[in-house]
């Protein structure tokens, strides 16, 4: 299966000559675009951390499902871009000592992330079995009260 680059970033509303732009920027200030691709294909952490910044966004109603990949690719940029420019500033900089506390962060990120989904999904079904099926045994307090809280 061949990939379409063009179709592919326009699809995610980047032009292919900003990819080009940036590639060249990078050439002029001495910085191997290889070098940056391979350290920003490498680093799953930073994937992680971009990945669930966008679900908390969507889950939050800041992003829409149409718009989710255009965030992806913006912020994935942006990552790749602070990747070069640390590669020009310090060139030893251990880009794979970051990776790992950004997964330390990911993880830690979706687990308070998976706690709040749970807490607001254990809200509504208990809304829902409550006053949507009429089983009001399961508080006295509830049974009581005329509006759910």
């Amino acid at each position: 299966m061949k990939i379409d680059l063009e179709k592919l970033f326009t699809t995610l509303g980047l032009n292919v000559g900003l990819i080009v732009v940036f590639a060249a920027v990078l050439n002029y200030f001495g910085v191997d675009l290889g070098v940056v691709v391979s350290i920003a294909s490498s680093m799953v952490g930073l994937q992680l951390v971009i990945s669930l910044l966008i679900n908390v966004l969507k889950w939050a109603g800041s992003i829409s499902d149409g718009v989710a990949g255009k965030w992806s690719a913006a912020l994935n940029l942006v990552g790749v871009g602070i990747i070069a420019v640390t590669l020009y500033l310090n060139p030893a900089f251990d880009f794979a000592a970051l990776d790992i506390q950004l997964i330390d962060i990911a993880r830690f990120g979706a687990l308070v992330f998976g706690y709040l989904v749970q807490i607001a999904g254990t809200k509504y079904i208990h809304q829902a079995v409550t006053y949507g099926l009429g089983v009001k045994a399961f508080s006295n307090y509830l049974s009581k009260r005329a509006q759910p809280f």
